[in-house]
C-alpha cells in the first residue's frame, strides 16, 4: 500500500500521524508526508522526517507579499466573493498540480481536514479520482461562524478517526452516508499525558496563571482588534485580583499570532510574561489557565489545571469546556473570582470523555492498514 499523509502544519498534524506513520511504515508499507505548510507561512518538518527515514514532498514557499491566513486584512467570510475567487485561482494556479503531482499513484490518503481551503478542494479532487481518504480529527469541533458549506467532517471520507466518545458523537450526525465514524484516541495527547506525567506537581511560591490565545478572529469569530480588545477587558478587570492574590500573569499565543500585540495590551494593566513557545513546557509553568477556544483547554485539563474560559460576544462560550466543574466562566460583563482556580487539581474525568485511554497510534494503524 502506498499511503500519502497531508499535512498543513509541522507541530500537532506531526504529532498526530508520526506514530502511526512509522508503525505502517515497519509493516512494510510506503508512507509519504505531502505537506502544504508553507501555504500557512510554516516551514515543513523536514529534519525529523529526514531523522525518521520517511519520504515527503512540500509544497513551494509563497511570495513574500502574500498574507497568511491570519493575516491583518481578511478577504471576508468563507462564501464571500472575493475569498472565492482569489481561492479558486490559487487552487488551479498553485495547489491542483501540485497535488496531482505528489499523490500520484497512493492507494490511500490520510488528510486531517477535509473542510477548510484547500483541503475541501482536495477531496473533491480524490473523489474524482477515486482515491479513498480517511479524516483524523486535528483539534476540538465546534460550529464556526465562517464554517464553508461542507463541514469538518462531512466530505465524504471512507472513515473520521476521532479522539473519543464525545467527539464521535458530534461527528455522526454530520457524517455522509457511506463514512463509518470511529474512535482511536489521539496520539498526540498519548505523549502529552507521557510527558507531563513526571512534572505534574509545579514547583515555585509564585502561583501562575497562563492566557492561552488562538486566532478566534481567523475562526470567523471577530475581527483581529476585537480579539485584542476581548483580551484586553480580561486583564483590566482581573488586574485588582492578580494584584491581592501575588499572581504572575503570563501568555502563551498560536505560532500565526504575535506575542508582542499581546504583550503590548496585557502590560497596560499588569505585568505579563511570555510563557514558553512549547505547549508542554507552557503548560507546565502554570498553575491554572485562561482560554479562547481551542484545544489548549483539554491539554490543560489533563495536566490537571483548572482553567477559565472567556465568553466570546454574540457567541458565548465556545465548545462544551463549561461542562466541566473545573471551568471558570468570564462574563463579557458581571463579576468573576479567580481564586477558584487556585484551589486545588482539575478533576479528569471530563478530559477522558474526550480523550480515548489505549494506544491510538495501534488503532489508526489498524484502520489504515485493514
Amino acid at each position: 500500500m502506498k499511503l500519502a499523509i497531508l499535512i498543513t502544519n509541522p507541530n500537532h498534524h506531526l504529532e498526530l500521524t508520526i506514530d502511526a506513520a512509522k508503525l505502517i511504515k515497519a509493516k512494510g508499507h510506503q508512507v509519504t508526508y505531502v505537506s502544504l505548510c508553507e501555504l500557512r507561512r510554516m516551514a515543513s518538518p523536514e529534519d525529523i522526517l529526514k531523522s525518521e527515514g520517511i519520504e515527503y514532498v512540500k509544497f513551494g514557499s509563497l511570495p513574500q507579499n502574500l498574507k497568511p491566513s491570519s493575516g491583518k486584512k481578511a478577504l471576508g467570510n468563507s462564501d464571500s466573493v472575493v475569498r472565492t475567487v482569489v481561492r479558486m485561482i490559487f487552487w488551479f494556479w498553485k495547489v491542483k498540480p501540485f497535488i496531482k503531482k505528489s499523490l500520484s499513484g497512493v492507494d490511500k490518503v490520510l488528510l486531517l481536514n477535509d473542510a477548510a481551503f484547500p483541503g475541501d478542494r482536495i477531496c473533491k479532487w480524490l473523489k474524482g479520482k477515486s482515491i479513498p481518504f480517511y479524516l483524523m480529527q486535528e483539534g476540538i469541533r465546534f460550529p464556526l461562524p465562517n464554517e464553508a458549506e461542507v463541514k469538518y467532517g462531512g466530505n465524504g471520507a471512507v472513515k473520521v478517526m476521532t479522539w473519543g466518545e464525545r467527539s464521535a458523537k458530534h461527528f455522526r450526525p454530520i457524517a455522509t452516508q457511506g463514512t463509518e465514524v470511529v474512535v482511536t484516541g489521539s496520539p498526540r495527547f498519548n505523549k502529552f499525558l507521557a510527558d507531563i506525567e513526571p512534572r505534574l506537581i509545579r514547583d515555585g511560591n509564585q502561583k501562575v496563571l497562563g492566557i492561552f490565545t488562538n486566532p478566534i478572529d481567523d475562526q470567523g469569530f471577530c475581527s483581529p482588534q476585537a480579539k485584542l480588545e476581548l483580551l484586553e477587558q480580561f486583564v483590566m478587570r482581573a488586574a485588582p485580583q492578580l494584584k491581592r492574590m501575588n499572581i504572575q500573569l503570563g501568555i502563551k499565543c498560536h505560532p500565526r499570532e504575535d506575542i508582542q500585540e499581546y504583550l503590548a495590551v496585557a502590560n497596560k494593566y499588569f505585568p505579563a510574561i511570555e510563557l514558553p513557545k512549547s505547549i508542554v513546557e507552557a503548560i507546565l509553568e502554570v498553575d491554572a489557565g485562561v482560554i479562547m477556544a481551542s484545544t489548549v483547554g483539554l491539554e490543560l485539563l489533563g495536566a490537571k489545571r483548572k482553567i477559565a474560559q472567556l465568553e466570546i460576544p454574540n457567541y458565548g462560550y465556545v465548545f462544551d469546556y463549561h461542562e466541566s466543574a473545573d471551568v471558570l466562566k468570564i462574563p463579557i460583563e458581571g463579576d468573576f473570582d479567580l481564586s477558584v482556580l487556585f484551589g486545588g487539581q482539575a478533576e479528569i474525568s471530563y478530559f477522558y470523555e474526550h480523550i480515548a485511554i489505549g494506544n491510538a497510534a495501534q488503532k489508526i494503524t489498524s484502520v489504515l492498514t485493514e
